[in-house]
């Protein structure tokens, strides 16, 4: 009988790979993955500094001619680890690629996973759904590695994703993303943004969170009624650089969803401390807030302006 494959890689000690064929480092020994998962293993950061607070975007799988769904997404970190985000993402490199994430790559990417420090799903979705990575995408992960120790670290992660069954199609979240790029942060200088747009159709969110950068100081979005009443949505008073890629969702009951109306107004609401020595715009600097609906359909962008 063959051992497990957890006991091979502690006798081998040097590590096991999964299919990307990328080893675990010396030490780092999570527990094997779930039945009925399928294991990344990212690429070991070496040499993280004591204070050290990085975002890596590390390729996982490439892409493919059909479309792939996610149920879920568990995962395990080394010391030094703060959360794993899955994002699907039209910037194809090369699988093991590792480096600090930029600006561009949150303009590539669609949201489909994350895990938290306790390793579970932090963004599980309802019973029966599943995240949808187009034809043509491949799979990032953004890594947290935060070193709060007094030593020089390595530090490694996996994430284990469920595929939903080829052959048998569940329905897929749709995603709405309502941005707002027409602001314009003096340097050295805050700056409160409101932007307003007009829901085209119903909408039923069961997740929704919002997204700057790291010069966000807090912020919240809300749904302006036709009748003038506001509801919130999901609110920020003290915004951090975890949220830029792994955000606080307020979430809503299948059975009982978020629904905005036709017509209804996205108020959100963006506050910024710029820091730096130059005017911030978009892209460099966001403000944006995104959800997932029960409605399984592509992408909705709706491009905010100042005025109602």
């Amino acid at each position: 009988m063959s051992k497990p494959r957890h006991l091979l890689c502690l006798a081998l000690f040097a590590g096991c790979a999964d299919d990307s064929g990328l080893a675990l480092m010396p030490g780092f020994e999570p527990p094997p993955e779930g039945d009925g998962y399928t294991r990344f293993v990212m690429p070991a950061v070496t040499q993280l500094q004591p204070g050290d607070d990085l975002m890596f975007c590390q390729w996982v799988a490439a892409p493919s001619d059909k479309e792939r769904q996610i149920l879920d997404t568990q995962g395990f970190q080394s010391t030094g680890g703060h959360h794993i985000a899955l994002y699907a993402t039209s910037q194809i490199e090369p699988i093991g690629t590792s480096r600090i994430c930029t600006i561009r790559d949150m303009l590539t990417v669609n949201f489909v996973g994350a895990v938290g420090a306790e390793g579970v799903s932090a963004a599980k979705l309802p019973d029966g759904m599943a995240f949808n990575v187009p034809p043509g995408f491949a799979l990032m992960t953004n890594t947290h590695y935060y070193n709060t120790s007094d030593d020089v670290i390595d530090a490694q992660s996996v994430v284990d994703v469920q595929f939903a069954d080829p052959k048998h199609r569940l329905p897929g979240v749709g995603n709405v993303a309502v941005v707002n790029d027409t602001f314009s942060i003096p340097a050295g200088s805050k700056l409160t943004s409101d932007a307003y747009c007009k829901a085209p159709r119903q909408l039923s969110f069961f997740m929704w969170g919002n997204h700057m950068h790291e010069w966000g100081t807090h912020g919240f979005s809300e749904v302006i009624r036709a009748d003038g009443s506001r509801t919130l949505m999901a609110k920020d008073d003290d915004w951090s650089n975890d949220k830029v890629f792994n955000p606080a969702w307020s979430r809503w009951d299948t059975t009982s969803p978020f629904v905005v109306n036709a017509g209804d107004t996205f108020h959100v609401q963006c506050n910024w401390n710029n820091t730096t020595s130059a005017a911030l715009e978009f892209p460099t600097e966001m403000c944006v807030s995104t959800g997932f609906t029960l409605e399984d359909m592509p992408q909705l962008v709706c491009a905010a302006t100042p005025e109602m």
